[in-house]
């Protein structure tokens, strides 16, 4: 059973390993970048991840999808790679800044106050994603 991310520096790691998990998987032959093109036969409109020889074929049957297919190839799995990596530089820095507020904030009765302080230098960009990729306040499956 997983457990839900309590902390923002928790959620930024679990998202984070999941699009890593889910990046990876989709890397077949070193090959992490993908493209659009189409298929010889009917000249649908596809994601490959290598025009001559694809492994990774993602067809749409309509040709007012192209667009789709290039979001699709834009956030192949290196871009996914990329993300991930973002999202645990986001989740040092947040642990940093924790530490950092706690040696400044000593006192007890300024808890709310290093609380806040954390807050605002959260990167509030990377968190959102985080929670998107984890499917918002769901439990993380992974």
């Amino acid at each position: 059973m997983t457990q839900t991310p309590t902390t923002p520096a928790e959620t930024l790691r679990a998202a984070a390993a999941r699009l890593r998990d889910r990046a990876t998987a989709a890397i077949h032959e070193d090959r992490t970048t993908w493209s659009t093109g189409h298929t010889l036969g009917s000249r649908s409109p596809v994601v490959v991840d290598d025009q001559e020889t694809p492994s990774v074929l993602i067809e749409t049957y309509a040709a007012r999808l192209e667009r789709v297919n290039s979001y699709l190839a834009l956030l192949g799995p290196a871009t996914g790679l990329a993300v991930a990596d973002w999202l645990d530089a986001a989740a040092v820095a947040h642990d940093a800044r924790v530490t950092g507020a706690a040696d400044v904030w000593t006192d007890p009765a300024d808890t709310a106050e290093r609380d806040a302080w954390v807050t605002r230098q959260t990167d509030q960009h990377a968190l959102a994603l985080a929670r998107q990729i984890l499917g918002g306040d769901k439990a993380v499956a992974r």
